[in-house]
């Protein structure tokens, strides 16, 4: 017997603008779509600098408070803390592409207002200020494995779950998970801890990671996974 639609819905992200008949695509032999939880996961917070958060508030700012409660409970199972920041945009030619197409020229903006932006795609939100352990690497490009050593770092330290936060969810969050899921991590995404400026791109996103790449999660129940691994550490230090 098949998944049928009400099991798809009930078991991924499914948002109601998506059409009985684009589910039925997705239905099964009555597998789960879900990848699950390996033995060591990290989180991979992306791109949550105030260039991002203050940009829709109306958005930016739940998406910071949710991050927040993740990051509690992650440090209390002593699970690894990653940060990828974008590239500021004078660092290569006028001519080169930015991390998107709509990136380009920055560089022609005035100076003090050049200056004010850079620093703010620098800074990550207070909130979320990184701790001494964790790791913080710059990206070029929307993909946080992009010519970065993410990928490295990951393998060092054995992690084979992933759970990717922050912004933008249509585009380096996105492509975070794609070659997340290509390096062969089990990539979570909780919804409540990504954001997008468009509320349709994020809603979709979400949808597409969902059936393709990634176990998008409630944070409330990757909080209870992460309370797992809590409890595991706990009992194998006494």
């Amino acid at each position: 017997m098949g998944q049928n639609l009400a099991d798809l819905k009930a078991e991924n992200y499914v948002p109601d603008v998506v059409p009985d008949s684009d589910l039925e695509y997705f239905e099964t032999d009555g597998q789960s779509r879900k990848i699950g939880w390996g033995d060591t996961p990290a989180v991979l917070v992306v791109d949550m600098t105030l260039a991002f958060t203050e940009e829709r508030p109306e958005v930016g700012e739940p998406c910071v408070e949710a991050n927040a409660e993740l990051l509690d409970a992650a440090r209390e199972a002593d699970v690894p803390v990653f940060y990828v920041t974008p590239t500021a945009p004078g660092t290569y030619p006028d001519d080169y592409h930015g991390t998107t197409k709509t990136s380009s020229g920055e560089s022609q903006k005035p100076e003090a207002e050049r200056a004010e932006w850079n620093d703010k795609l620098d800074t990550i939100a207070p909130e979320l200020e990184p701790e001494e352990d964790d790791v913080v690497l710059p990206k070029p490009r929307a993909s946080s494995f992009f010519d970065t050593h993410v990928g490295n770092m990951l393998h060092y330290y054995d992690i084979d779950t992933l759970i990717v936060t922050g912004m933008t969810t249509s585009g380096c969050v996105r492509g975070t998970v794609v070659d997340g899921q290509s390096s062969n991590f089990n990539v979570i995404v909780p919804p409540e801890c990504v954001a997008d400026r468009s509320i349709i791109s994020h809603e979709m996103s979400l949808f597409d990671m969902s059936m393709k790449y990634a176990d998008v999660t409630p944070l409330d129940d990757v909080i209870e996974k992460l309370d797992e691994y809590t409890k595991a550490t706990v009992t194998a230090d006494d």
